[in-house]
């Protein structure tokens, strides 16, 4: 199954190093990095139970993973900034069919995100800021086939979100922190013709991060992040149906300004 997420990456990066840029001039910004990554879903116990080992109802599946992320930011004199970024999965598994089958089945998540907002500096450089913007990812967990007559579960999910920041100096670089919420839509399907569609999706994220500024364009940060989403599902084969999306990330990524 798939599941979507906000990604902070570009709030906490520009909270962090385009405080001083954006006194300045325009100016781009690419970064790039690694982060171990915990992903977990939840089914409650109205998940769908279609027999034979093939049983959502409160399981919780679990994936351990590093994610790949780049970006690139846009900054203006006025505080104003834009930000792309994209986030994949390297090679993963997950854990909800170890009752069914001993090995372990494949596991992907990818996200996009687009994020504009305002960053306001202050005197010794400390910083607010408010975003806002569109998120898009997917999540494939693999399943095993036979028994099952199908072999992948994928989770589709796009939506809004909007979040607050701020950002100080300290121990010769800078602390920042954001957080965010998020209105979704989502869509639960297999490849055998399984499609249901959540009919009210909720989430919220959380992030702190330190960078530290190698030289005037080079920073190099490391972030905590912490996200969680619930998506009610209506009727299908049982009564509707909540599942919770629960990603925890520690990450180390580069940037550079030009």
């Amino acid at each position: 199954m798939k599941t979507r997420r906000i990604e902070l990456w570009s709030l906490l990066w520009v909270l962090a190093l385009c405080p001083a840029a954006v006194q300045a001039q325009s100016a781009f910004r690419v970064y790039g990095g690694l982060a171990p990554t915990t992903y977990k879903i939840s089914f409650d116990q109205n998940a769908p139970n279609f027999g034979g080992g093939l049983n959502y109802s409160n399981k919780t599946a679990k994936s351990s993973y590093t994610a790949v992320n780049i970006g690139l930011t846009w900054s203006s004199p006025k505080g104003i900034y834009v930000d792309l970024a994209a986030s994949q999965s390297l090679s993963a598994t997950h854990d909800l069919w170890d009752s069914v089958a001993s090995q372990k089945q494949d596991f992907s998540h990818d996200t996009y995100t687009l994020t504009a907002g305002y960053s306001h500096p202050f005197a010794q450089g400390a910083s607010v800021s408010g975003f806002g913007g569109f998120i898009s990812s997917n999540t494939v967990l693999n399943a095993p086939s036979p028994p099952f007559g199908f072999s992948k579960d994928k989770f589709d999910s796009q939506g809004i979100f909007v979040g607050a920041g701020a950002g100080v100096p300290a121990l010769h670089g800078q602390f920042s922190g954001s957080v965010a919420i998020a209105g979704m839509k989502g869509k639960w399907k297999d490849d055998s013709g399984f499609n249901n569609t959540a009919d009210t999706t909720f989430g919220f994220s959380l992030g702190g991060a330190y960078t530290y500024p190698i030289t005037p364009a080079l920073g190099v940060t490391a972030d905590l992040r912490y996200q969680q989403y619930k998506y009610n599902f209506g009727v299908v084969t049982t009564a509707g149906y909540t599942v919770t999306e629960k990603i925890t990330s520690l990450g180390v990524r580069l940037g550079y300004r030009f």
